[in-house]
């Protein structure tokens, strides 16, 4: 006698394969439709544009006249956003090298004669827990790096009237003309933003200290030399490595 064996194998019920279809954790590709997927593309293609461009123009600067074309020319579209997103920061400060760090002194003077209040910012006695520090040093950091002089650039000097002017010299002098209304624009620009932050300041001052005008003077702090240290016993925070930063050129 025989028997007969035969494998069955079980088909998936119709129930387990909707499950799956209807699983919410499987990707639908159709959950995003092709006008949605442009518009984010486009979103995503400015922003990383704009992380890279900052970069880009400053790595392009050969001096202070010289740059390239291609990028200071798309800077300025780019510009609102870089600002405000701040991606135009830089990272000096981790450097190998790093530079000065840069505070905020201010003096709140009262009218009714009441002695007037100094200090700095950011301070460490003041500013807890570090955190709050370091938001204090990131404000007067960006405005120094924002300042500019309040004095517009110099505008190119006109040929003499009486002088015959050769077809160059025309066209380099319209060029000289272009050059100096693009650097005028980008200056009333910066110093627009720096007289907003500076005022910005003032304002939270003024707020903290009701009643008095105040005044405040970006101030430098040099790293001290390894010989200060080492050989002349300076202490980082000498008032010799601390300089008051001029508004003005004349002051």
């Amino acid at each position: 006698m025989f028997l007969t064996m035969s494998t069955r194998i079980p088909s998936q019920p119709a129930a387990a394969s909707s499950q799956a279809a209807a699983d919410p954790y499987q990707p639908d590709a159709g959950w995003m439709s092709p006008r949605m997927r442009l518009i984010v593309s486009v979103i995503v293609f400015f922003h990383v544009t704009a992380v890279f461009w900052a970069p880009f123009t400053f790595a392009c600067r050969v001096g202070a006249d010289s740059s390239s074309p291609f990028a200071e020319n798309l800077l300025p579209w780019l510009r609102p956003y870089i600002s405000m997103m701040y991606l135009d920061h830089g990272y000096f400060f981790f450097a190998p090298n790093p530079g000065p760090s840069f505070l905020v002194k201010y003096k709140v003077e009262y009218p009714d004669g009441r002695e007037p209040v100094e200090g700095v910012f950011p301070n460490l006695k003041e500013q807890q827990p570090r955190l709050l520090y370091h938001r204090y040093f990131m404000v007067s950091t960006a405005l120094n790096n924002a300042y500019v002089p309040e004095k517009a650039p110099p505008e190119p000097s006109p040929p003499p009237i009486n002088a015959s002017v050769s077809s160059t010299e025309q066209r380099n002098h319209q060029r000289a003309v272009e050059a100096y209304r693009r650097e005028k624009a980008f200056w009333q620009h910066r110093r627009t933003q720096y007289e907003a932050l500076r005022n910005s300041i003032v304002r939270h001052l003024e707020s903290q200290y009701p009643g008095g005008t105040v005044t405040i003077t970006r101030l430098e702090h040099r790293p001290a030399a390894p010989a200060e240290v080492s050989e002349d016993k300076m202490p980082l925070t000498a008032p010799q490595t601390y300089r008051e930063l001029k508004e003005t050129d004349g002051e």
